[in-house]
């Protein structure tokens, strides 16, 4: 995983959502759409709730906040 993807998830993981986290990165919501992507793939993942809870050891059917 890229530098810039670990950043992208550090955000992610803080609760920032796309809008926030391209204003953050200086990029288009779109360049982080791709971006989040990349990370989906590249973790077998399809959406933010399973990347997440598979980053931070939680399952996705119980919800982040129950961890």
């Amino acid at each position: 995983m890229s530098v810039r993807e670990r950043e992208l998830l550090g955000m992610l993981a803080d609760g920032s959502d796309t809008k926030r986290i391209a204003q953050r990165m200086f990029l288009s919501e779109l360049t982080v759409q791709d971006h989040l992507k990349s990370i989906f793939a590249k973790s077998q993942t399809h959406n933010r709730q399973s990347l997440l809870s598979q980053i931070l050891g939680t399952r996705a059917d119980q919800g982040l906040s129950q961890k």
